[in-house]
């Protein structure tokens, strides 16, 4: 007789390019460009700065919470409070997405945001910061 007890799949592997860990570390963003094609209510303009929390980050791209919502393609300079060690590191984002969270931890939206560019010391103190968590 067969059972009625489900067997356990094995876990799906991680789809995107780079693993993602999970951190919440202190962001401070500052608005570089708004994309022309805006849908999303904007409180703020080029220049304009708000602090935001990671979710999680991988070596090219940051799962940022803010009480903000931005649309896809707007660019931010984004600096990261790292814990260990105690360092500030800037990096230029893209958003990639963006979708109103379900609770209201760390801010009302989450966006995903690629990192498109930085300092080549920068992205070193990042990737042996993540290489510290994985």
């Amino acid at each position: 007789m067969p059972s009625n007890i489900p067997t356990r799949k094995t876990p799906k592997e991680e789809s995107r390019q780079k693993k993602r860990v999970t951190k919440v570390l202190p962001v401070d963003c500052t608005v570089v460009s708004l994309p022309l094609n805006k849908l999303a209510p904007h409180f703020v303009g080029p220049g304009d700065t708000f602090g935001g929390r990671t979710i999680n980050f991988s070596q090219i791209g940051l799962h940022v919470d803010s009480d903000l919502e931005l649309d896809p393609m707007t660019v931010l300079d984004v600096t990261v409070s790292l814990d260990k060690p105690a360092k500030k590191i800037t990096v230029r984002t893209q958003v990639a997405w963006a979708r109103r969270n379900a609770f209201d931890l760390y801010g009302r939206w989450g966006m995903g945001l690629r990192i498109i560019e930085a300092r080549p010391g920068d992205m070193e103190i990042l990737h042996t910061f993540y290489d510290t968590l994985t």
